[in-house]
């Protein structure tokens, strides 16, 4: 008999997710649901069990987390993995009522609190509190709109400092071997972000050789990147900015090892998450480089309007993105737009919309 964590391996491995923060969101989802039906995963498919019966059971978990106040959106996620853990043990359980009753419940769910907006005056005002590591990462991020994880996992050959403006292969994300979106891409950084990479690269390994020394978990003294750190540690870097920027409420709390006491983000409750998340430099390039095409294609998305980048010559794309530059510059002089903001944003709002409802034409042209 397969253990607990055979079961969901297993399944894990059949439906071939392969990225660590997918599997380990289905595994905790999965092992949740059992926990609330006080239930053993590894007799529940072959003990007799009705159609009723696992009806019954989904609906029960159902109402307990609903009336515990759990997110539609979030209700939604947790019982798409119960879903496909169930189908994977039984084929039967595929066409359960239960499952279209909570596609209509939860239509149009969104995330129960908006990340923060960012403009590059916000930027500025946490930055200003970093280091040359910490302006570095963030100025990246916020000129070239990918992934924290792509960034991470960067290494000095994915980056020709050498043209103007700099460029970046984006390869792979800090845990898996390739992008979220299976495709190599490129992009460009702002000026600034540039030298700003070129001065931390001058303290890059004094950075590395401290690391090494510190701390409970064995760091390696070769790590190639140009940011030899984890994500989480990213995480704690911006956290901390944001404190000194005072843009959050902090409070102090007792460290259980060490027994000082510390700062951190305040939370109301422990799912309560920081709306100010590295994410949101990505939005700022998505909202602020002035194309939104071409924001959406050097982010690494991958539509039918952004097509047309696609059949771009790198060069083409580097002086197009140069005209665009000043817009996601930080420290630099760049043109006062607060004039024409309201305009800008009304636009782009516009803009977005005219393109889905586009998006949506043409795939049903294309399935007649």
């Amino acid at each position: 008999m397969e253990t607990k964590h055979d079961l969901i391996e297993t399944f894990l491995n059949r439906k071939m997710l392969t990225a660590p923060s997918t599997r380990k969101c289905y595994r905790v989802n999965i092992q949740n649901y059992f926990r609330e039906l006080n239930k053993d995963m590894n007799h529940y498919f072959n003990n007799g069990n009705t159609i009723e019966d696992y009806e019954n059971d989904l609906l029960s978990v159902y109402t307990k987390i609903h009336k515990a106040g759990k997110p539609d959106l979030s209700i939604r996620t947790y019982f798409n993995a119960v879903k496909q853990f169930m189908i994977t043990s039984d084929k039967r359980l595929k066409d359960l009522e239960f499952w279209e009753n909570l596609k209509g419940r939860t239509r149009g769910a969104e995330p129960e609190s908006d990340e923060a907006i960012f403009n590059a005056a916000d930027i500025k005002t946490i930055l200003s509190h970093g280091n040359a590591c910490s302006r570095a990462l963030f100025l990246m991020l916020a000129s070239s709109g990918r992934r924290i994880s792509e960034v991470l996992a960067l290494t000095p050959d994915d980056i020709n400092i050498n043209v103007t403006p700099a460029t970046i292969n984006i390869r792979k994300g800090l845990d898996r071997n390739s992008t979220k979106t299976k495709q190599k891409t490129l992009c460009f950084i702002s000026d600034e972000a540039t030298e700003s990479y070129k001065t931390w690269m001058k303290e890059r390994d004094d950075y590395l050789r401290i690391a090494v020394t510190r701390g409970n978990h064995e760091k390696d003294a070769n790590d190639p990147r140009i940011f030899p750190m984890s994500y989480h540690n990213a995480l704690i870097i911006w956290r901390n900015l944001l404190m000194k920027a005072d843009l959050v409420e902090v409070e102090q709390y007792k460290d259980k090892w060490t027994g000082k006491q510390n700062r951190r983000i305040k939370r109301n409750h422990k799912g309560e998450r920081t709306l100010q998340h590295p994410h949101c430099l990505r939005k700022f390039y998505r909202s602020y480089l002035g194309d939104a095409d071409m924001a959406e294609y050097l982010m690494g998305h991958g539509t039918m309007l952004t097509r047309a980048y696609r059949q771009m010559k790198p060069e083409d794309l580097a002086a197009k993105y140069s005209k665009l530059m000043p817009n996601v510059t930080i420290f630099e002089s760049a043109p006062d737009l607060s004039g024409i903001q309201s305009e800008i944003q009304t636009l782009q709002k516009e803009n977005t919309d005219l393109r889905r409802d586009l998006e949506k034409l043409m795939r049903k042209l294309m399935t007649q």
